[in-house]
């Protein structure tokens, strides 16, 4: 089988005015994404998308679950699925159309995927109520509220927590050697427990979907792991200079020092930089951070921030 690539995508990957990050723009911008993907395709890469939902939460005038205004940063698995299935469309839409424009036999299929995680993780305790919307994604060791009635009432703290096995997996490799591009692990996944009897069940947890897709790319020994992110390169701005220092090549040492240093303030970029960490602490080939429109010039070498073990 050719090299393969798990691409993670984001609706703030096309956003270049922050004044303009509604739901429908963030829709447009990952789909958008999705066609630069199909370049990876042309280098000779098998691809593995998987994307954010988070354009779809934030969709003005869209009921949540329960119809509260104040909904939790947790949602019911049939409402995670439900997201999976209508962002997984319109991705599928988006690359199947540009395939064909470029003469491409090639196809897209996109599949609802599931994460299975420690039997531990649905255990609460009780905490102050929490802002809607919520703030940006954190890290897993980070805790995050949950509220199923009024602000005023108490509300559930859960545990962010990582994925132990990939439900999906063999569909993926199956659907990989078939040729087709596949659209997996949106959202963080749906994330499962298994009950004593070995059965699955939802569990009310929440996978970051740059974390979840580190771990499906370790999980099917991907060669590479795709961030797109909002500029070219990543870029320090040391505090003895504050000049922009583009970074664009480096190794896992030098990224894990300059994370323990500070660099990587903004809490997106936070949770992409332990996303590629962990990607290669688990034994992966190469890394890389670059906006979707450069992805073609960062697989020639002349731009983005590769990352090596």
């Amino acid at each position: 089988m050719s090299k393969l690539a798990v691409v993670a995508i984001g609706g703030n990957s096309l956003i270049e005015d922050e004044g303009d990050r509604d739901g429908p723009g963030q829709i447009e911008a990952i789909c958008a994404s999705a066609k630069y993907v199909v370049d990876l395709v042309v280098n000779g890469w098998n691809v593995v998308i998987a994307h954010d939902n988070s354009p779809l939460l934030d969709r003005p005038g869209e009921p949540l679950p329960y119809g509260s205004p104040l909904s939790s940063q947790w949602f019911p698995a049939s409402f995670l699925a439900e997201l999976q299935g209508r962002l997984g469309y319109l991705i599928q839409q988006a690359l199947d159309n540009e395939l064909q424009h470029r003469g491409l036999n090639r196809r897209s299929a996109c599949l609802l995927t599931r994460l299975i995680v420690s039997p531990g993780d649905d255990e609460t305790t009780l905490a102050q109520p929490v802002r809607w919307p919520p703030a940006e994604a954190q890290t897993t060791e980070e805790t995050e509220a949950c509220t199923t009635g009024s602000a005023s009432n108490k509300i559930e703290i859960r545990t962010r927590q990582e994925p132990r096995e990939l439900v999906e997996q063999e569909a993926i490799k199956t659907l990989l050697q078939a040729g087709f591009i596949v659209i997996a692990a949106a959202g963080g996944s749906i994330p499962l427990v298994r009950d004593g009897e070995g059965g699955l069940r939802p569990v009310k947890a929440r996978l970051h979907s740059d974390l979840a897709a580190s771990f499906l790319a370790t999980q099917l020994n991907a060669d590479l792991f795709l961030i797109t992110t909002t500029a070219e390169r990543v870029v320090l701005f040391p505090q003895q200079t504050g000049e922009a220092y583009p970074l664009d090549m480096l190794t896992l040492a030098e990224l894990r020092q300059y994370e323990a240093d500070g660099h990587f303030s903004n809490k997106r970029q936070q949770a992409q930089i332990r996303a590629v960490i962990r990607y290669l602490e688990r034994g992966g080939g190469a890394a890389l951070l670059t906006c979707p429109q450069a992805i073609g010039r960062a697989l020639a070498g002349r731009t983005g921030t590769w990352v090596l073990p």
